[in-house]
C-alpha cells in the first residue's frame, strides 16, 4: 500500500510511479523481519537518488501547502456564507413568528 498526498491530481500521476518505487523499496526494507541479519535488511541509495527524492518530495509538499490554504480560504468563505444564512433563516423565523400573531 503507498500512500500519496493527493491519489486524485492526474497531474502527478505519470511521474509519481518512480516516487512509489522508492517508498515501497524502503517501506519492504522497514517492514522485513528484524529478526535478520542487519545486512539483508539495507538498502543502498546514491546521493543523488537522494536529492532527486528529497527535491520532488518538497516540490510536492509545496503544492500540498498551497493547495491546504486554497482550501482554509474556501472553508473560512463557507463558514461566513453559513452565518449570514443563519441570521437570515432567524430573521425570516421571527418574522413568520410575529405574522401568526
Amino acid at each position: 500500500m503507498v500512500a500519496t498526498w493527493d491519489d486524485s491530481d492526474p497531474s502527478n500521476s505519470e511521474e509519481s510511479g518512480s516516487d512509489e518505487e522508492v517508498v515501497n523499496l524502503a517501506l519492504m526494507a522497514m517492514e522485513e523481519d528484524t529478526s535478520e541479519d542487519e545486512s539483508e535488511n539495507e538498502v543502498n541509495f546514491t546521493f543523488d537518488e537522494l536529492q532527486n527524492a528529497y527535491e520532488k518530495l518538497y516540490v510536492e509538499y509545496e503544492n500540498v501547502c498551497l493547495k491546504n490554504k486554497s482550501l482554509k480560504k474556501n472553508a473560512i468563505s463557507i463558514s461566513k456564507e453559513l452565518e449570514t444564512q443563519k441570521n437570515e433563516n432567524s430573521k425570516y423565523v421571527n418574522e413568520i413568528e410575529s405574522l401568526k400573531k
